[in-house]
């Protein structure tokens, strides 16, 4: 048989790219957790329309995050599935008006 030439090859270094591992077992999911960007910032003193935006853009998912919408007639225990408009939905299928908020606490 004919030899064949022999194939490059680059050596093996340590890979270091997990540095961060996330494991699901570990986090208790009873916990009622405020997320870290959320907790960091003075929210008590933000408007109704910012907190909602606080609440969209940290890192975890918004419908995680248990809120207390505080109205005129009523206080509404929910998670926020989505902002629409100027509308707010939530996981169990309500749509509150944005306008008629009158404060937004994070239920820890």
């Amino acid at each position: 048989m004919k030899k064949l030439p022999k194939i490059y090859q680059t050596e093996l270094k340590k890979v270091h790219n997990n540095k961060e591992v996330f494991d699901s077992l570990k986090e208790d999911r009873d916990e009622k957790v405020i997320p870290k960007e959320i907790k960091n910032k003075n929210y008590d003193n933000l408007s109704v329309h910012e907190k909602i935006k606080e609440l969209i853009n940290q890192n975890s998912y918004i419908f995680n995050t248990k809120v207390k919408l505080i109205k005129d007639d009523a206080e509404i225990e929910c998670q926020i599935a989505g902002v629409v408009n100027n509308h707010i939905i939530t996981m169990n299928n309500e749509i509150i008006k944005i306008d008629d908020i009158k404060d937004i606490k994070i239920l820890s």
